[in-house]
């Protein structure tokens, strides 16, 4: 850098770091770090609140970008919340915020995914009772499509500004999820045990899937805290599945995979089941390596806390493929709490924790610390791109209390809590690739 710029380039830095002090507004530039303190709002229920994230040991999390609103009058740890109708005015850093095409975009497809306005759309295709009684009424969401409420309905919830984009006269009015190309050709196709491990593997979070070491599956939760832990899987439940194969064999040919989100859940599950919104187990899915290199799945446990306390250990079933009767009913609803575990897991955990939080931080360090000249800051800026604006919006209609994610994931309101309890065990230098491929026994060390 010329000597006679950098004096300009120091002072940019220190406008760009802040005071740390008052409530940053729209035209502001500053970055600079707070705690999660912002997605609960106690001023409004005890039903509201929600724990603070991050600068602790219990619930550890990455930061997030300051934005200075007065705390809450219950709670002074807590910092107070927008109204929904100025979410879109959430303070990121002017060089941060969206566009107008992609903010319409990103928060269209929250919002019309599935919130508050979209569920009484959905309950006008469900009965009386709110729930699923036939795979029609599912279908009914792909084919009819779905009624919006009306445009005044909606702007008690939603920004005004997305009003044109939600109702547009080409009939997205009338909203139509689109239909999912496994049941183009045939409704049933889902059902197969063949789509059931492609979906996994080819699917959204195929990066929980590990080699199994060691059989049966063994927990790495504290047995002074959770008792025996480990898998009920036996020989006996698998070997048919092994293509003549002993279990041992099959070990030593790297030949079985597992789907592990017990430990990830089972702390967990009783607060998550004591609520009236969602009932789950914790699975672990066990999986063949066919020769062809597709998975075939062998075998599922879903497991629950024991009755008599978690100290005492779990109580779990095992179940196996099953071409029909009530045995092939109870393998197919296996398969469906294994998917909302996977399904809940990456939205929480892969996708948000993994993808979107943890590179916050580095967002606010490279901009506070290195000056936009530096030649690692115009390395890293563009895979920064919209992070910080993704993530403050998400506090705001994503993975706050009552938000969108507490609405369609099974954890409920311990959505974001649950995964502050993961990210105790995230470390950097495993993320990066061949490192996690080889903590997951994807891929050996090269010995040349």
């Amino acid at each position: 850098m010329p000597l006679l710029l950098r004096p300009y380039r120091e002072q940019e830095l220190v406008n760009l770091r802040g005071t740390g002090k008052g409530e940053l507004k729209e035209w502001d530039r500053v970055y600079d770090y707070a705690l999660y303190n912002d997605l609960g709002d106690p001023d409004k229920s005890p039903e509201d609140a929600r724990p603070v994230l991050g600068n602790s040991v219990e619930f550890p999390y990455p930061r997030r970008g300051r934005t200075g609103r007065p705390p809450t009058k219950t709670d002074p740890n807590t910092e107070s919340r927008l109204p929904p109708l100025v979410s879109l005015n959430i303070y990121v850093p002017r060089d941060e915020r969206f566009g107008h095409l992609k903010m319409s975009d990103f928060l269209a497809w929250a919002i019309k995914s599935i919130t508050q306005f979209v569920q009484p759309g959905l309950k006008s295709v469900l009965d009386p009772k709110d729930e699923y009684e036939t795979f029609e009424e599912t279908y009914k969401i792909y084919e009819g499509g779905i009624k919006l409420p009306k445009l005044n309905e909606l702007s008690d919830i939603v920004p005004i500004e997305l009003i044109k984009e939600l109702l547009r006269t080409d009939g997205a009015g009338l909203y139509k999820f689109p239909t999912p190309q496994v049941i183009h050709d045939s409704k049933e196709a889902w059902r197969t045990d063949e789509e059931f491990a492609r979906e996994m593997l080819s699917g959204v979070n195929p990066v929980i899937i590990s080699l199994l070491k060691d059989f049966p599956p063994k927990s790495n939760l504290d047995p002074a805290e959770y008792g025996n832990q480990n898998s009920s899987i036996s020989t006996q439940h698998i070997e048919k599945g092994l293509d003549g194969l002993s279990v041992r064999e099959a070990l030593a040919q790297n030949k079985l995979f597992i789907l592990d989100h017990h430990d990830t859940l089972m702390p967990y599950l009783s607060r998550i089941n004591s609520t009236k919104e969602t009932k789950t187990y914790a699975t672990r899915t066990l999986l063949f390596l066919n020769p062809d290199g597709t998975l075939k799945p062998l075998a599922i446990e879903l497991s629950l806390p024991h009755q008599d306390g978690q100290r005492q250990g779990l109580v779990s079933k095992v179940f196996t493929p099953a071409k029909s009767g009530i045995e092939n009913a109870l393998w197919q609803l296996a398969k469906a709490y294994v998917t909302v575990n996977d399904s809940g897991v990456h939205q929480l955990i892969s996708h948000f924790l993994k993808t979107h939080a943890v590179i916050e931080p580095f967002v606010i360090a490279t901009h506070r610390r290195l000056s936009a000249v530096h030649p690692v800051h115009k390395l890293l800026s563009p895979h920064y791109r919209d992070t910080m604006n993704i993530n403050a919006l998400a506090r705001q209609i994503l993975i706050n209390a009552g938000g969108i994610l507490e609405r369609t994931v099974f954890p409920g309101r311990y959505a974001m809590e649950m995964s502050a309890v993961v990210y105790r065990s995230w470390v950097f230098t495993e993320q990066g690739l061949p490192a996690d491929l080889l903590k997951r026994g994807m891929a050996v060390e090269d010995s040349t």
